[in-house]
């Protein structure tokens, strides 16, 4: 689950990781009042978006005085911001973060993630932090350094000591980054987080480390252990059809293809959407209805896909194994009668009284289409999807 810049930055402060001084806007908030509360004379109006590359995009904005801070809050606020990591609808601006702008000597990198190859939490830093640390880590990677921390040792001298060895930082502020990459040690194990981004940790004109900007994922599997963080879940954030999905225990991910898939399993969903490719095709989605899937689940699915209009076809690929096919048969020919597809259908079943799922669709719908094999069932949905252009 991602959360936003600002609870990111507030989940730090509790853990005694400076971060800059600021406010929260909100969508309904007065601006002349906000302003009128608000002391400084500068400020950075930063949007709230669950995407990076905000600043290129224009959501992250400058204003010297306070009418420009006026000026700045209406231009984002209730707008979307498109950004090189969103769609081309973009992500809606509810929240605003307006900051005291900081003075920067050095902007560094500092994070901590998940390693899945080493399954061990990494450390990862660069003297060369900011908006290019993708361009830093893919033209100069000597540049980065990293370790693997292992749980029953946790953070020592030495992980300070190595990660710090490339930062340029004296004495004081070694001390200082040694208390920072403690503190978000623990804060990841306390919070069962999957990321903690520090991008940049600046170094100030007073020689202090002050936290930027914060992107903070956590596990979505522990988030029942979690309840404060997880009531910040924005929705808004969220592709909606993929919270439907959500709604109704089916996992979906929007791709950019034609082809809707339905499948049971996310390893033969995987796999089902490599075959497509492999034959000329793309797929619109990835939608696992699961192992245990049954005939409402299999409607639901049908229903997500009526939404997406850049689907041409629909390839349901199903293998009995716990589920019976021929419930999940007479599931697809409810989800036709209640909805309104109008859509060509290859269906595929597989396993447990698969012959007699079959023998339920043989002859009953224009749009169904039964086939015995998997390349088979991807060619037609292909050839299919291909027609309706």
């Amino acid at each position: 689950m991602y959360i936003h810049e600002y609870q990111s930055k507030r989940l730090l402060h509790t853990y005694e990781i400076p971060v800059p001084r600021s406010e929260v806007f909100t969508q309904g908030d007065s601006i002349e009042k906000f302003v009128s509360n608000f002391g400084g004379e500068s400020w950075i109006v930063k949007a709230q978006v669950h995407a990076g590359g905000r600043g290129l995009a224009g959501g992250i904005l400058w204003a010297h005085n306070k009418e420009e801070l006026k000026l700045q809050i209406d231009t984002l606020m209730g707008t979307r911001l498109v950004t090189k990591q969103t769609d081309a609808a973009g992500l809606p601006i509810n929240t605003l973060l307006v900051e005291k702008p900081a003075n920067i000597k050095r902007e560094i990198y500092l994070s901590l993630l998940v390693d899945r190859e080493s399954k061990k939490i990494t450390a990862i830093t660069s003297a060369e932090g900011g908006i290019n640390i993708e361009e830093v880590a893919e033209t100069s990677p000597e540049k980065i350094s990293s370790v693997n921390i292992h749980k029953t040792s946790g953070i020592q001298g030495y992980h300070c000591r190595l990660l710090a060895q490339n930062l340029n930082l004296n004495k004081d502020q070694f001390k200082q980054f040694s208390h920072i990459l403690r503190q978000m040690y623990m804060l990841f194990l306390d919070s069962d987080a999957s990321l903690i981004e520090i991008n940049p940790l600046i170094v100030a004109d007073d020689e202090s480390l002050l936290a930027l900007d914060a992107k903070m994922n956590f596990d979505d599997n522990a988030l029942f252990r979690h309840k404060k963080i997880a009531s910040l879940k924005d929705t808004s954030q969220e592709n909606p059809i993929e919270l439907q999905a959500k709604q109704h225990d089916l996992n979906y991910v929007k791709l950019d293809g034609s082809i809707g898939c339905i499948v049971n399993g996310a390893g033969l969903a995987m796999a089902t959407m490599d075959l497509i490719k492999h034959n000329g095709g793309e797929p619109a989605n990835f939608l696992d209805v699961g192992g245990n899937t049954t005939a409402q689940r299999v409607t639901q699915a049908f229903n997500l896909l009526i939404d997406d209009e850049s689907v041409r076809s629909i390839f349901v690929n199903i293998f009995g194994g716990i589920v019976q096919c021929d419930v999940i048969a007479n599931g697809i020919l409810q989800a036709l009668e209640e909805t309104e597809l109008k859509l060509p259908v290859v269906v595929l079943l597989q396993g447990t009284n698969a012959e007699q799922g079959k023998e339920i669709l043989k002859d009953k719908h224009d749009l169904i289409t039964a086939v015995s094999e998997l390349t088979e069932g991807a060619k037609l949905a292909i050839e299919k999807a291909g027609a309706q252009a």
